[in-house]
């Protein structure tokens, strides 16, 4: 198997200097390294220049005009690998935190999988000169991960990754569209959805030895909404995209409502009648600009909110919430069930379901000439 290491460097010029001789001592003879090089202030491709005067045939430097990010410099190294007729591209970065002694055990692996994943998150895996914060941090995201995307894939933002050509094939490069942490979810769930079989292998992460981190702290928040864009992205149906993304601006409606709610009433202790009206009118002006820009985007682009839609949004859920209790009543008077919460939880979804409708056909209707 031919298989080239891609390695995205910016500032890296004394972590690359040690990095490329222990590449090669750790990988079968025809491993090859491309570093995509962001314009380094620190002259990091003159140092890989100076290695590949020694070795041309297996050190390659691809030069960018400035920092791009390591998403980008991935995907066209990626490109440039297919592009030579690579059977594989095994992802790492520069600062030690992909350690070298791992690359052999997982280009062997890519003799089974498609997509060979380098894990701190399994047994066996680890995570080392971490702070208890950023290993929680991990996990926590391993597990919204995994329950969100409803795949088993254990460390997702991992980046010491191998990906053999036809796996890059399947996920199609040119249809990624996130950076960061999420560029690492995107390329897993694309390649799992696309049908490639992967496996982990249990590897130490260290921190980096040299350096400093080039990741931006937004790039994680950014990465916990993400999640749900790469999912949707993959969806068939317009309709149920917009169907889920409406149930979540709902949900969040909801648990602003019972936050104003509980801090009027149970701490501020005011009366409860119109805490909830008032609570009622926020959560719904909340839902309704969340639609607005978001769940129905598509249908509402290049119009403004207005208050007459608003008022209609505010009906709207009125119906919804007079059919989840006339729903509700009529099973509970009706039949048996075996607990009330599943005739409250029909009820939910029929309010729901009247809410959705009235406001992807009347509310948020898109109209005539795409305006």
């Amino acid at each position: 198997m031919n298989v080239l290491i891609c390695i995205p460097t910016y500032n890296e010029a004394e972590n690359i200097r040690l990095l490329i001789p222990a590449i090669f001592k750790n990988s079968p003879e025809n491993t090859h390294v491309l570093i995509v090089d962001d314009n380094s202030p620190d002259g990091t491709a003159t140092v890989v220049k100076t290695f590949m005067a020694g070795d041309p045939a297996r050190i390659y430097l691809m030069e960018r005009p400035g920092k791009q990010g390591g998403a980008s410099a991935f995907l066209e190294g990626f490109a440039w690998a297919l592009e030579h007729g690579y059977d594989a591209v095994l992802a790492m970065d520069a600062d030690f935190s992909h350690r070298p002694e791992h690359i052999a055990e997982l280009i062997a692996a890519a003799a089974r999988a498609d997509c060979v994943f380098g894990s701190r998150l399994v047994k066996g895996g680890s995570t080392e000169n971490r702070s208890a914060v950023r290993n929680v941090i991990s996990h926590g995201a391993s597990w919204y991960c995994r329950l969100a995307l409803d795949v088993s894939i254990h460390d997702w933002t991992g980046g010491y990754n191998l990906w053999t050509a036809s796996a890059l094939r399947k996920i199609g490069l040119d249809t990624i569209f996130t950076r960061g942490y999420s560029f690492q979810m995107e390329m897993k769930y694309k390649a799992v959805r696309a049908g490639c079989a992967t496996k982990e292998i249990p590897i130490a992460f260290p921190d980096r030895i040299s350096g400093v981190s080039k990741m931006p702290t937004s790039y994680f928040t950014r990465a916990l909404v993400d999640v749900w864009r790469i999912k949707f992205s993959l969806l068939r149906s317009p309709l149920l995209k917009t169907a889920i993304k409406f149930a979540i601006a709902g949900g969040l409606g909801t648990l602003t409502n019972l936050a104003l709610f509980f801090l009027c009433v149970d701490v501020a202790h005011l009366p409860a009648t119109p805490v909830s009206v008032g609570c009622f009118a926020i959560a719904g002006t909340q839902n309704y600009i969340t639609h607005h820009k978001w769940s129905f985007a598509s249908d509402t682009k290049g119009t403004k909110p207005s208050l007459k839609a608003w008022l209609l949004f505010l009906c709207s859920s009125l119906l919804g919430l007079a059919a989840n209790i006339a729903v509700m009543n009529l099973i509970l008077m009706n039949l048996v069930v075996p607990v009330k919460t599943a005739a409250g939880a029909a009820g939910i979804a029929a309010g729901l379901s009247i809410n959705f409708f009235m406001s992807k056909f009347v509310v948020f209707r898109k109209k005539s000439g795409g305006a």
